[in-house]
């Protein structure tokens, strides 16, 4: 076995992250990093889902924040629609459609969420798009570190964080 050096702060999250989804670290990282012979399922769905092939081939931040959408969308529709029928303010990151996102700016990049009605703004920074799947994650009832888990797959293109869609 081979050892590496990391900050303490991977370290803690690494280690969160397998005593959440009730894995070795090991486990983990072979997973993120689609290794073969890697275990890539997860107790939660939603964290199988990032685990998984189809979420890793995504390559823009763009593209994981719509398909967690599109996920979050297909297992709480209802949820969805409260969250979307709730939201206040000038700016809104989803909506019922891509003329009431435009309403509230015309210089709103917006792509429909796969099999929905809903719309979701594209032009967010990928700190702002973490934050806004946060709440969103919170209101259906995921747990801190599956919430933890899926905002930090967006940003992550061969490092840890960052980046911009």
């Amino acid at each position: 076995m081979k050892t590496i050096e990391i900050s303490d702060e991977v370290y803690a999250a690494l280690q969160e992250l397998a005593v959440g989804f009730h894995r070795t670290p090991d486990e983990v990282l072979a997973s993120l990093l689609n290794l073969p012979g890697a275990l890539p399922d997860a107790t939660d769905p939603l964290a199988a889902f990032v685990l998984s092939p189809e979420f890793r081939t995504k390559f823009s931040d763009a593209d994981k924040y719509v398909a967690l959408l599109g996920r979050i969308a297909a297992r709480h529709p209802a949820d969805l629609g409260e969250f979307i029928r709730g939201l206040e303010g000038r700016r809104r990151y989803l909506s019922l459609s891509r003329e009431e996102i435009l309403e509230h700016c015309r210089h709103n990049q917006a792509r429909q969420i796969a099999g929905t009605p809903y719309w979701a703004i594209m032009n967010l920074d990928t700190a702002t798009k973490r934050r806004f799947l946060a709440r969103l994650l919170e209101f259906t009832g995921y747990r801190d570190f599956v919430i933890e888990f899926a905002c930090a797959a967006i940003g992550m293109k061969g490092r840890a964080r960052g980046g911009r869609s």
